[in-house]
C-alpha cells in the first residue's frame, strides 16, 4: 500500500510535461477496439493490474493535470478501457480473440507466434469484427428506415382516410338537400311535358268554307 502512494505521490509531483504529453499521445495512438493496447496490459494480466494502470495513467494524463489539448480525449479512451476490461463478460469475449489469434497463428506457421505477431492478429480479428457488425448495423438501420417509411405511408393513408369520412359526414345533409331539388325539380319538368302532350290530342277540326262558285247540289232524300 506505501508503495502505490509512493506512486501516486510521484507521478502528481514529479512527472513531467514531456512524460504526460507522451502518455496522451501513446494512448490516442494506440489500437481504439483493443483495451488491452490503450491500457498498455498484456492479456494476461489480472483484475488488479487493470486497476492499478487505469489509476496511475489517469493520475498522468488528467486534463486538470497536463496542457497537452487532447487529454480530455485520452483520458475518455482510458476510462473506456478500464470499463471494459472491469466488465467480466467483456473481457472474456476479448480472450476469446486472443486465443483465436494465438490458434490461427500456430496453424499458419507450425511454431509458437511471439507477442507481436499475436498483438497483429488480434487487430486484424477485430477490425474483421467491426466490419461485419457496421455493416449488420447498416443493414439493421436500413430495414428499420424502410419500415418507418411504410408505417408513415400507412398513417398518413389513415389521416386522408379519416379526412375524407369527416368531409363526407360534414356534407351529409348539403347532398340530401340537392338530391331533393334534383328529385324536386324533375318531377316539375315530368308534369309540364305531359300536360303539353294532352293538349296535343284534343285539337278541334278545322272547319272549311264553302266554295260560292261552286253550284249547291241537293243531295236525293229517300221519300
Amino acid at each position: 500500500m506505501s508503495d502505490d502512494l509512493d506512486i501516486d505521490k510521484y507521478l502528481a509531483t514529479e512527472a513531467t510535461q514531456l512524460q504526460k504529453d507522451q502518455e496522451v499521445e501513446r494512448i490516442l495512438s494506440a489500437f481504439k477496439l483493443n483495451p488491452f493496447d490503450i491500457l498498455d496490459l498484456s492479456p494476461e494480466c489480472t483484475e488488479k493490474d487493470i486497476k492499478n494502470a487505469y489509476r496511475r495513467k489517469s493520475l498522468l494524463i488528467h486534463p486538470d493535470k497536463t496542457k497537452h489539448p487532447r487529454a480530455q480525449e485520452a483520458f475518455s479512451l482510458l476510462k473506456k478501457a478500464e470499463t471494459e476490461l472491469s466488465n467480466e463478460k467483456s473481457r472474456q469475449f476479448l480472450l476469446t480473440i486472443v486465443d483465436e489469434a494465438k490458434i490461427t497463428l500456430i496453424n499458419e506457421q507450425k511454431i509458437k507466434p511471439d507477442p507481436l505477431q499475436i498483438k497483429q492478429k488480434i487487430k486484424e480479428i477485430l477490425i474483421e469484427q467491426e466490419l461485419r457488425r457496421r455493416k449488420s448495423l447498416k443493414r439493421e438501420l436500413e430495414a428499420q428506415g424502410l419500415a418507418a417509411q411504410k408505417a408513415e405511408q400507412i398513417e398518413k393513408e389513415r389521416k386522408r382516410k379519416a379526412e375524407e369520412d369527416k368531409l363526407w359526414e360534414e356534407t351529409r345533409e348539403q347532398r340530401v338537400n340537392n338530391w331533393r331539388d334534383f328529385q324536386t325539380k324533375k318531377n316539375s319538368n315530368s308534369s309540364s311535358k305531359k300536360k303539353k302532350k294532352l293538349g296535343g290530342e284534343f285539337k278541334p277540326p278545322k272547319v272549311l268554307a264553302e266554295d260560292p262558285t261552286k253550284p249547291y247540289i241537293k243531295r236525293p232524300t229517300n221519300s
